[in-house]
């Protein structure tokens, strides 16, 4: 169960992250609270607002999709959830950087 609550720490910071550096109406992001739903929609609005991070669009998704799967089965592989909650905290820098530039 340790894991499960890691990753799914892990995608909510990736996704304060990435709500933080967007200027989508809210109510258009918060109302998605399904993670299969935010696995589309917060990786196309980041990238629709930062073009330059289309190469690691997949590899978001991906991290919302393992977190949605690992609540849907109650539980997760230890090598994905592991590599889910890598990729969310690099990619939640790569995002929190946006910022300052």
């Amino acid at each position: 169960m340790a894991l499960i609550t890691d990753i799914v720490s892990a995608t909510g910071q990736l996704e304060a992250a990435i709500l933080d550096v967007t200027v989508s109406a809210p109510d258009t992001l918060t109302s998605s609270k399904s993670m299969k739903a935010k696995a589309k929609l917060l990786p196309q609005v980041l990238v629709k607002q930062y073009p330059e991070l289309s190469v690691i669009e997949r590899e978001l998704r991906g991290v919302f999709e393992a977190c949605s799967a690992a609540l849907d089965r109650k539980s997760v592989n230890p090598v994905v959830a592991k590599a889910a909650i890598s990729l969310a905290d690099e990619y939640r820098s790569v995002i929190e950087s946006l910022k300052r530039q």
